[in-house]
């Protein structure tokens, strides 16, 4: 066996020992939520702006990967951004 061999072995066997603990997977639970283009934006400038708190994966452009446990308050602060910006039309008026 030749040296170079050896050498790829060592490495190879120090490569698959445990991971270390910066280096682990962790698992995120999540939920697809899919919506209009228009309300996707102003989902993903709420995540922006909560330093990213809530989305998981931006997936296109009507799907989002939504960390499960952040869901509702989500929601929440998405019905406040709506409420905000809803402006009902305002009755018409008869004009006989």
């Amino acid at each position: 066996m030749s040296s170079s061999s050896t050498a790829t072995k060592r490495k190879f066997s120090q490569s698959s020992s445990q991971l270390e603990p910066e280096e682990m997977v962790k698992a995120v639970r999540g939920v697809l939520v899919e919506c209009e283009p228009a309300i996707k934006s102003i989902l993903v400038h709420i995540d922006s702006t909560h330093h990213h708190e809530f989305i998981i994966d931006d997936l296109d452009e009507t799907h989002l990967f939504v960390k499960e446990t952040m869901l509702q308050v989500l929601k929440q602060k998405l019905e406040e951004r709506l409420k905000e910006t809803y402006r009902p039309e305002e009755p018409l008026e008869d004009s006989d």
